[in-house]
Order: structure tokens, then sequence, then C-alpha cells
């Protein structure tokens, strides 16, 4: 993600591990490059509880 700000869609918990204070949740972004894919957590500065769940 090179642009400011970013977009998120909905968030999904119970994933993969990857520490943080959320430390199994990843967000549903579209890139850079305009493709749909995953962005885990903790490279979000912001606070993401307000996203709504994904349901995928």
């Amino acid at each position: 993600m090179n642009t400011n700000p970013s977009w998120f869609e909905c968030k999904i918990d119970g994933q993969a591990y990857i520490g943080g204070p959320h430390p199994t949740r990843w967000e549903m972004t579209v890139a850079d490059n305009g493709k749909l894919g995953w962005m885990k957590d903790t490279d979000i500065a912001s606070e993401t509880n307000p996203l709504p769940d994904c349901f995928v």
C-alpha cells in the first residue's frame, strides 16, 4: 500500500498469528494495483475495531 489514506472494506479475526493488539486480524482492501487482497492488522496505524466483519 503506497497511497495515503488507505481504504479497508472489512476485518476478519481468527487467521494466521501476526502479533500486535489484534494478533489474528487481517483487513480486506483494494491495493494500489487495483487488486483485492488482505493486509495484516499490524501494518495499519489506525484502530480497526470500527470495521465491519468480513463474510467470506
